[in-house]
């Protein structure tokens, strides 16, 4: 399976190129128009190089070398040893619960060892993606897994889920932790030495549909210190940090802005105009999926519901993440958004 063939991009009269629209944006700023964020049509250039194993195995690869040629759907990372499976159905890869990696926490190091970064050549990525990297989109370096997420394919979900929360087992928890944090910095700082990146994503789905997987409490006390270690070296190297984190989270959003979070996406089962008008003074900017648009709805009728959207959010700091719109929808956004912010200058 390759890279999918997207459709070419509707054209706009950017006065400024996406990438900087997106900064200003980011930065608390007014922006020429409202940024689109996500995978495609937007104004973010995913950048997941084959240099790290585990987008080979998860067939996470945006680089500017050729896809490759998987003969099977299971392959093992060099990191960490796990076994994931790819699914045509569901498009994406997981590791198998029932034979956790990490059987017991408290003594992870007998099972696995840090992946080293020494045996990487981070130069070579660099040379290779130095064209694939001059856009004038938001170049984002992309990381797999996050810590819940790490945890949760060391030990499966049950496992990891009363090891957060178990006084006996947070302390492996944490040594786990301080260790993921020192790689993934470590990762972020060579990468960003060789390659131009102006942001960084890390996959940590924190929710179901309905909840989250922990509390607020254990967020806290669990994961929001690494990731404000995290978050402060990307800043510190002048970019910005998106969360991925698939789920009903919105009772998490202040350990995510404690974190250091400028990025989050939510799901549409998240309650949008209460993020939108609760935060919308705090340092950190929302994804929005499109509205419903009606099969049938002309082009005034879609015109409408942009209009309708931008007069809603066009105050708040939020980002577009529109995944079905029809084209038109998303150039209506933009057409209003560009004549909200211009006059309200």
């Amino acid at each position: 399976m390759g890279k999918p063939e997207l459709p070419p991009e509707p054209i706009f009269s950017f006065p400024v190129s996406p990438k900087e629209n997106f900064k200003m944006a980011l930065d608390g700023k007014t922006p020429y128009w409202i940024p689109r964020a996500g995978w495609a049509f937007c104004d973010v250039h995913l950048f997941r190089p084959r240099l790290n194993p585990d987008n080979v195995v998860t067939r996470l690869i945006f680089d500017d070398e050729k896809f490759p040629e998987y003969e099977t759907n299971k392959m093992i990372s060099s990191w960490f040893g796990l076994e994931w499976e790819y699914s045509e159905v569901a498009g994406g890869s997981t590791v198998h619960p029932g034979n956790p990696k990490v059987p017991d926490i408290e003594k992870w190091e007998e099972y696995v060892s840090i992946p080293s970064l020494e045996e990487m050549d981070f130069k070579k990525c660099g040379q290779i993606n130095k064209d694939y990297l001059n856009t004038d989109k938001l170049n984002q370096l992309g990381i797999l897994s996050g810590y819940w997420e790490r945890l949760m394919s060391l030990m499966d979900v049950e496992g990891a889920a009363i090891a957060m929360i178990d006084e006996d087992q947070k302390e492996g928890v944490h040594r786990l932790f301080e260790e993921l944090t020192d790689l993934y910095i470590g990762y972020i700082q060579k990468i960003k030495a060789y390659n131009d990146i102006d942001c960084v994503l890390i996959h940590d789905d924190w929710g179901h549909q309905h909840s989250t997987f922990f509390s607020i409490d254990t967020c806290r006390e669990m994961l929001v210190q690494y990731y404000k270690r995290v978050s402060d070296e990307i800043h510190k190297l002048g970019m910005y940090f998106e969360l991925h984190s698939c789920g009903k989270n919105q009772t998490l959003v202040p350990a995510m802005i404690e974190a250091g979070v400028d990025l989050w996406c939510p799901q549409s089962m998240n309650d949008y105009d209460m993020l939108a008008q609760t935060y919308k003074d705090e340092p950190i900017m929302f994804g929005f999926l499109e509205p419903v648009l009606h099969e049938g709805a002309d082009t005034e009728q879609i015109r409408q519901i942009a209009r309708e959207w931008v007069d809603k959010y066009k105050d708040c700091r939020v980002a577009q993440s529109f995944r079905a719109a029809p084209p038109e929808f998303s150039a209506a956004i933009y057409e209003f958004s560009r004549i909200a912010y211009q006059n309200a200058a």
